[in-house]
């Protein structure tokens, strides 16, 4: 009897309920690939309001199914379909779902060295310095300048070179399903 006129009394309550709160976000978002889980920007317009319910879908079919969704962020580069719910609660009735479109973007990648780099003969192979911004490993290849037409980089060779002359170092970056591609050139110089 009890917690029936407890019920009756919940259903009756005149209090008004205040319409749903405003949800900041961007319906179309972007960021590149970091290698962990990334949240869209979202935010309630008013304290005290419910959060969002926040869910990620792989798909704009799986989102209008309502299948395979994630509360979890995705981390993988791709487009993802979001649906940020406003539920109801403390005062405020719930909200119509918005829908964001997410993309995950390949992270670039910058490959840094000085144009021009000498070094002075001591009969031991003379590799470019550079750096990378990311955590891949580029190639570097290295061409005789002397053989060089303009149409060319020069004569391959398949090792840093040793002798007295000038080269080109060619040092690239394919790009894989994370990170895209880069390339740098560099003269080399061995006096």
């Amino acid at each position: 009897m009890f917690a029936a006129a407890l019920a009756l009394t919940a259903c009756t309550s005149k209090q008004a309920l205040e319409d749903p709160p405003i949800i900041t976000s961007a319906t179309h978002q972007h960021t590149l690939y970091n290698g962990r889980g990334q949240s869209i920007e979202a935010a309630t317009a008013k304290e005290g309001a419910p959060s969002p319910v926040i869910t990620y879908f792989r798909s704009e079919e799986d989102l209008h199914a309502d299948r395979d969704g994630s509360s979890e962020p995705p981390a993988e580069v791709g487009n993802y379909y979001v649906r940020i719910r406003r539920p109801a609660g403390n005062g405020y009735r719930a909200g119509k779902d918005i829908t964001v479109e997410f993309h995950i973007q390949k992270a670039l990648v910058t490959i840094t060295a000085e144009e021009r780099q000498e070094f002075v003969y001591d009969g031991k192979p003379k590799a470019v310095v550079f750096s990378v911004d990311q955590n891949v490993k580029p190639d570097v290849a290295y061409y005789h300048v002397a053989s060089a037409t303009p149409a060319m980089r020069g004569f391959p060779l398949s090792e840093p070179p040793t002798e007295r002359d000038v080269y080109r170092a060619v040092i690239s970056w394919a790009g894989d399903a994370h990170y895209m591609g880069a390339s740098k050139e560099v003269v080399l110089v061995i006096r």
